[in-house]
């Protein structure tokens, strides 16, 4: 009987809209994974480098619902990317450890789109 107590509690939160909050963004790993991953060294915060500053790739994707899966598949796929002095190379993956962490990788991605004008 508890069993479907609870499966009726369950039903009724998911009918009413509730949902568990999203998890809370944690600045100092997505920090420290663009460090480990030398993402500095061609992005700035909010100045362009050889590739675009955070905030220009925040802009590009503010508002659009799919804005942290394109962030991802951008620092995951290693396609090609135009350089500011118009080169082309393979973006360089993004690593984790454990390899492929996608929730490591989800927390730099809502970093990096987090980035505002001061």
């Amino acid at each position: 009987m508890k069993q479907l107590t609870f499966a009726a509690a369950v039903a009724a939160i998911s009918l009413t809209g509730f949902a568990a909050p999203a998890l809370a963004l944690d600045v100092e790993a997505a920090k420290g994974l663009a460090e480990q991953n030398n993402c500095m060294q061609c992005h700035g915060l909010r100045k362009d480098k050889d590739g675009p500053a955070f905030l220009t790739t925040a802009d590009k994707y503010r508002g659009k619902a799919n804005a942290v899966d394109e962030v991802v598949k951008h620092m995951t796929s290693g396609k090609k990317v135009k350089l500011a002095d118009g080169t082309q190379e393979e973006h360089k993956i993004a690593k984790t450890m454990p390899p492929n962490d996608a929730k490591q990788l989800k927390n730099l991605a809502e970093y990096i789109l987090s980035i505002q004008p001061k």
